[in-house]
């Protein structure tokens, strides 16, 4: 009744201000003329906070729906869990009767142990005085094998009792005993202590004692994995019971090494006996002090100390590590207190390089030890000094040599000058220039042979040369530019041949670097993607393979307008002298490129090769519509008189190709003429069975070919119209035509068996053509 009331006031409410609102809104003409949008605009706003409101009340039944799912999984745990609980009550029914059997037999059990523990503690109570009296004496005749074993008799009686006392109820009258009993052994402590310092000493002294009296360091060692056991045994103890004694656990054998790490920090203070105001080489005679001083305690260690040690305790490994934490923080100390001066630094430097790691010190044979263990002895702010020292100097020095040696470069280039030949190749003095400066560089780096100071120089050289290389390539494509404007007579072939060679030495040049120096790449990243030198080195490749590419364009530039632009036309068949021409001029050109490096040679007649066969291929495909030249065959004999030129053209030249590459390394498979040949069986053919064969060989060779380019060649046999194309061959060859193309053209794949190697022109075809 109540919530009724309520809700009729709220509506009563709402009226009156929707009201109000009404006249405040609407109180002239011209707000009356915007009623209507008025009204658009609160329904909107209307439906806009219903959707709200459905929305939220869905999601809350949403809600309901899960939590109610949850409770009755909740409900059905709950009833297996009291299944359970009634089964364990039902059971237990069954043995507890035997609760009272076997607490009689635990009272007695416990009271048998407190009687045993009594006994043992009375004979052992009797014996405090005279066994204190043993251990002292074993102390004094430096027994402390013996005395340790009265002590810890001692010691053993003490903590039964103090444990009995322990576990007793009346916990205000154990307080007074436990004091008793503690004052009653306090001797022990005494004694303890005694132990303490004497095998502690020992400890100290260890490099004398090993040499005369190594069995007091080995007893000593003995009874500290012996505490060490003891202290396990009690923390062991106090988790299951909750008692050990106060004083455990002793931790000896940390102790052990931290006396160790005094002994050395002492040791490398005393190695400083001079300062700079009484000897100006104080520094170079304190290095040559820890040397010594070092080495010899290493041998000591290695040779008597760590046969005493147990193997666990991995002695001389633990001392080595030891002296270089010490000897990095003295030196950090020293820097950061300005007490080492620039020419001191230089004599740090070479230490830490030549001696630090050396036979004079931690390499030395007798030692055994592996050096590389040992981390960088300095830390990066004193790395930093060195870099900056020398880094920059040589950065700046390189790079303004390296300019004036492109600068020469160029000047030579543009006044003719002849280049050297080394081993019938054409090269320049620019490799032996860069080799000298490089030289000299990686002389004085290894003066100081400091890896981390190699590192960055490398660095450098690496970011130096690629620069230079940008610089290069930048000067050969502006010579390429002067060339073309110049009606004057320059050797542009000569120099494309002498840069193309020079490129060669350098990449092999900084792959010698890599190999030579630099020891810090890893041996997976040698040669692969990441390795810098290899990217270097393929960049310059890259330069040369340019030189290359301008050669092809000047052979191509010759033969173009004359002789290539009329391959395969009506002009061609008649015209015998064509491939002649070619050839000739190919040869010419050949006589020129004998300078270059065999690999080259290579390159630049698998290039020409490739520009032949791609200017073969657009008489090809010259139906289409982005080829200007246009020819259609009108019957059968037209094809085989051009069938039959076209295969005694390309015999020539395969023959001129093989002759050409007889005496060059790699060659197998080089001059591959199979597309073309391909092509001009397909315009050939009379045989529709043999033309489906054709064509799906010349779709494996070229996986790469077009639909388009592929309906062009068709089209050149003038019998086979778009019609018939999309009708007898499209549906044949499409899925084919229009598989992925392999990212390597030269890989091979496989036909019935066969490998077919793809054709590498298409793709440059297509490239000129701009065909995707």
């Amino acid at each position: 009744m109540d919530s009724t009331t309520t809700l009729n006031k709220l509506k009563e409410q709402a009226e009156i201000n929707a009201l109000k609102r009404l006249q405040n809104q609407f109180g002239t003409s011209e707000q009356l003329e915007q009623i209507e949008q008025h009204i658009s605009r609160n329904e909107k706003t209307k439906n806009m906070i219903e959707n709200q409101l459905k929305s939220a009340i869905q999601s809350h039944f949403i809600s309901v729906n899960s939590c109610m799912d949850q409770l009755k999984d909740v409900n059905k745990n709950m009833i297996e869990v009291k299944d359970t609980i009634y089964s364990i009550q039902e059971e237990y029914k069954t043995i507890s009767h035997l609760e009272n059997t076997l607490g009689e037999l635990r009272k007695e059990a416990m009271k048998h142990k407190q009687l045993k523990s009594a006994k043992e503690n009375v004979q052992n109570i009797l014996n405090v005085h005279d066994l204190s009296k043993k251990a002292q004496q074993h102390i004094d005749d430096e027994n402390i094998l013996l005395a340790h074993k009265c002590i810890f008799d001692m010691e053993k009686c003490r903590n039964d009792i103090l444990e009995e006392l322990g576990n007793t109820s009346d916990k205000n009258h154990n307080i007074d005993d436990i004091k008793l009993v503690e004052e009653f052994f306090k001797k022990v402590k005494e004694l303890q202590k005694t132990l303490h310092n004497h095998i502690f000493v020992t400890i100290k002294r260890m490099h004398d004692v090993s040499k005369s009296r190594p069995e007091q360091l080995v007893t000593a060692l003995r009874i500290i994995a012996r505490e060490e056991a003891l202290d396990e045994y009690w923390i062991k103890k106090k988790q299951e019971t909750g008692f050990a004694p106060s004083d455990r656990p002793r931790r000896w054998r940390e102790e052990c090494f931290e006396t160790i790490r005094q002994l050395i920090d002492t040791k490398l203070q005393g190695c400083r006996i001079l300062e700079r105001e009484t000897d100006e080489f104080w520094f170079s005679k304190h290095l040559g002090n820890i040397s010594s001083r070092f080495l010899e305690d290493l041998e000591v260690v290695k040779k008597l100390c760590e046969p005493c040690f147990p193997p666990s305790m991995k002695l001389f490994d633990f001392y080595a590590e030891t002296v270089h934490e010490s000897i990095s923080k003295y030196f950090l100390q020293l820097i950061d207190s300005d007490q080492i001066k620039e020419r001191e630094f230089y004599i740090l430097l070479e230490w830490i390089n030549n001696t630090y790691k050396s036979e004079y010190l931690f390499g030395n044979p007798k030692l055994n030890f592996d050096v590389n263990k040992l981390p960088d002895l300095l830390d990066e702010s004193y790395y930093q000094k060195v870099v900056n020292n020398y880094s920059q100097y040589n950065i700046s020095t390189i790079n303004v040599w390296l300019q004036n040696t492109l600068d020469k470069s160029f000047k030579e280039w543009m006044a003719n000058s002849k280049p050297i030949e080394i081993e019938s190749c054409y090269e320049s003095n620019l490799p032996n220039d860069i080799h000298t400066i490089s030289a000299q560089q990686f002389s004085t780096i290894n003066i100081i042979t400091d890896d981390r100071l190699l590192r960055e120089f490398l660095k450098n050289f690496v970011n130096l040369f690629n620069n230079f290389i940008d610089s290069l390539k930048d000067n050969v494509a502006s010579f390429r530019a002067y060339h073309s404007k110049q009606t004057q007579s320059i050797d542009f072939l000569v120099r494309m041949i002498t840069t193309s060679n020079d490129c060669i030495r350098l990449r092999n040049y900084f792959i010698s670097i890599r190999d030579r120096y630099d020891t810090f790449m890893d041996k997976d990243e040698v040669g692969g993607p990441n390795d810098v030198y290899e990217l270097l080195g393929a960049k310059t490749i890259a330069i040369s393979d340019l030189c290359l590419e301008y050669i092809i364009d000047d052979m191509t530039k010759c033969l173009d307008e004359k002789y290539f632009k009329i391959l395969l036309t009506r002009d061609w068949v008649g015209d015998d002298s064509i491939v002649d021409t070619i050839i000739n001029t190919s040869h010419d050109y050949m006589q020129d490129l004998r300078y270059l490096k065999p690999e080259s040679q290579l390159t630049v007649l698998v290039k020409w090769h490739n520009r032949i066969k791609v200017e073969y291929m657009k008489g090809f495909f010259q139906n289409m519509s982005s080829i200007v030249r246009k020819f259609q065959f009108t019957s059968a004999d037209e094809r085989k008189r051009f069938s039959a030129k076209f295969t005694k053209e390309i015999f020539s030249l395969e023959e001129w190709f093989k002759t050409m590459s007889s005496t060059l390394p790699n060659k197998k498979n080089a001059f591959d003429f199979e597309a073309v040949n391909l092509m001009n069986k397909i315009l050939h053919s009379d045989d529709p069975e043999f033309l489906y064969m054709e064509i799906a060989s010349l779709v494996k060779k070229c996986p790469n070919l077009t639909s388009d380019m592929l309906f062009a060649l068709l089209s050149l046999r003038g019998d086979i119209s778009k019609a018939d194309y999309k009708e007898k061959f499209e549906d044949y060859i499409k899925p084919q035509v229009q598989a992925p193309q392999a990212k390597n053209s030269k890989s091979p794949g496989t036909a019935g068996g066969k490998d077919i190697r793809h054709d590498e022109a298409i793709a440059i075809l297509k490239k000129e053509m701009k065909i995707q």
